[in-house]
C-alpha cells in the first residue's frame, strides 16, 4: 500500500515528464467566455459559434423553455433562445455544461468520487453567484459563478491521474491517502492547469489561494468562494470527509463581505435547494 509521500512523488514525476493526460478545456466554452468578457458577442454571433455543438444547442433550448420562463411562448430556435436567455446567461450555461462533461468523463475507479465532486462544484458555483447577486456584489456574479466551477479543477485532474496510475501501475491506495494527496496538491495543480488553458489571472488566484491561511480581504470573489465552499461542506454537499467543523458565522469572510445572519440563512436555503435538486435528478 503506497503512502502519501510516495504517491505525491510519483504524481510529480509524471507531471514533470509530461506523461499524463490532462483535462482539455472545451474550445467553444473558452471562446464564448473570452468574447463575452470583452463584450464582443451578440445573439447572432453566439448562435453561429454554438451551432458547432448540438448538445449545447439542445441544453440552451431546454433552459429557454424551462419552468423559470413559465407563461412565455415556447422557443424552437437557437436565436430565440439566445434572445430570451441573454448572452451572459448563455455563457454561464455553456461553461457549466463544458465543466460537467469533464466530471462525467470517468467510468473507472473514481466515478463516484467525481460525481460527488461535481455536485459540490456545481453547488459552490450556484451559491457563489447567488451570494454575489444578493449581497451587494451583483457586478461580480458571473465571475463568482465561473470561479465556483473552477475552484476544484485540480482535484478533478488529480483523480484522473490517480485512476491512470492505478490501472497502469497496479498501485494500491487507501481512501485516506487519496484524500490527503488531493488536499495537499489540488490548489497548486489547479493553478497550473488554468495556466495551460490560458484562463484569466483572477481565476488562477482564486484556485491558488482558496485555502490560504491569510485571506486577501481586497479580493471579494475569493472571499465568496472560500465562504460558499465551506458552507457547502456544512450543508452536506462535500466531495470527501472533512475532520474540521466549520463555524460559518465566525469566518473572516463573513465580515469582509459585510454579511448578516439573514444573508447566511438565505444562503443555507439556496444550498439546501441545490442539494435537493441533485437528489431529485438522481431519483
Amino acid at each position: 500500500m503506497i503512502d502519501q509521500q510516495e504517491l505525491e512523488k510519483l504524481i510529480n514525476e509524471r507531471l514533470e515528464a509530461g506523461d499524463v493526460e490532462l483535462p482539455v478545456f472545451d474550445d467553444i466554452a473558452l471562446r464564448i467566455h473570452r468574447e463575452v468578457r470583452e463584450n464582443k458577442l451578440d445573439a447572432d454571433l453566439i448562435c453561429q459559434i454554438l451551432e458547432e455543438d448540438l448538445a449545447l444547442v439542445a441544453e440552451l433550448l431546454r433552459m429557454a423553455n424551462s419552468s423559470f420562463f413559465a407563461g412565455m411562448s415556447p422557443v424552437g430556435s437557437l436565436k430565440e433562445a439566445a434572445v430570451r436567455l441573454g448572452v451572459r446567461q448563455i455563457a454561464s450555461i455553456v461553461f457549466s455544461v463544458s465543466q460537467k462533461r469533464l466530471y462525467s468523463a470517468s467510468s473507472g475507479l473514481f466515478k463516484s468520487r467525481l460525481t460527488q465532486l461535481w455536485k459540490h462544484t456545481s453547488a459552490v458555483s450556484l451559491g457563489s453567484r447567488w451570494l454575489a447577486a444578493n449581497a451587494g456584489y451583483r457586478g461580480l456574479a458571473d465571475e463568482a459563478f465561473v470561479s465556483g466551477l473552477l475552484h476544484d479543477i485540480g482535484k478533478l485532474s488529480l483523480l484522473c491521474i490517480l485512476e491512470d496510475l492505478i490501472e497502469k501501475e497496479g498501485l494500491e491506495i487507501s481512501d485516506e491517502v487519496v484524500d490527503a494527496t488531493l488536499l495537499s496538491m489540488y490548489c497548486e495543480h489547479g493553478e497550473q492547469l488554468l495556466e495551460s488553458w490560458n484562463l484569466p489571472e483572477e481565476y488562477k488566484t482564486i484556485v491558488r489561494d482558496q485555502n490560504a491561511e491569510e485571506l486577501d480581504a481586497s479580493n471579494t470573489v475569493l472571499a465568496i468562494i472560500r465562504l460558499v465552499d465551506k458552507a457547502c461542506i456544512v450543508e452536506g454537499i462535500a466531495d470527501m470527509e472533512y475532520e474540521e467543523d466549520f463555524d460559518i458565522p465566525s469566518m473572516q469572510e463573513v465580515q469582509v463581505l459585510s454579511l448578516n445572519e439573514e444573508d447566511l440563512s438565505e444562503l443555507s436555503l439556496i444550498l439546501q435547494e441545490a442539494k435537493g435538486g441533485e437528489s431529485r435528478k438522481a431519483a
